[in-house]
């Protein structure tokens, strides 16, 4: 077992999983398409630096157990299990149907924020604290952005997306 480096879990951030262990970087492909957008050095400066392994199986659709442990025997550590992973079983992102969920009253497309090397957490939370009771903002990236998502359900609001449609995914928050 390595013990030089950090201990790769479910809650190691994608960018500091590349820093310290860059030969992983074809493997963590390996197990989705989506994760073919690591190539854009502007996602890697942003996106992956809040991203944490189980929010990227997350997008990328596959289990974080496997996920997890094929990237700790890659790096030479011992696997963690489905104990190490609460919560692996029921991994998913609340897809709406093809609709948006209500009458949008608000819209931010993120993609010019983070193709200027920025993270935009800010104008979607500075958004979303404008929303009144019954109102839907509309957010759209190219890629599913579940660390805001994960932010945004913790902070009490409805969040659901439609499938991503042509490199676009359409996010719905409400506040209810």
């Amino acid at each position: 077992m390595n013990t030089n480096k950090s201990d790769i879990t479910p809650d190691t951030k994608v960018a500091d999983l590349l820093k310290e262990f860059p030969q992983l970087e074809e493997l963590l492909k390996d197990f989705s398409p989506a994760f073919a957008a690591l190539k854009n050095p502007v996602l890697r400066k942003t996106v992956a630096k809040v991203t944490s392994l189980q929010q990227a199986a997350k997008v990328g659709g596959v289990s974080i157990v496997e996920m997890v442990d094929a990237l700790r025997k890659e790096a030479g550590q011992l696997p963690l299990g489905k104990s190490f992973c609460p919560g692996s079983e029921d991994i998913h992102i609340p897809f709406s149907e093809k609709t948006p969920p209500a009458a949008i009253t608000h819209r931010l497309d993120v993609r010019p924020i983070i193709e200027a090397g920025n993270h935009p957490k800010d104008q979607v939370l500075a958004l979303v604290n404008k929303l009144r009771q019954g109102d839907c903002m509309e957010f759209i990236s190219s890629f599913p952005p579940t660390p805001l998502i994960d932010l945004l359900q913790k902070k009490g609001y409805s969040v659901t997306m439609l499938a991503p449609d042509e490199g676009i995914v359409r996010t719905f928050v409400e506040k209810k």
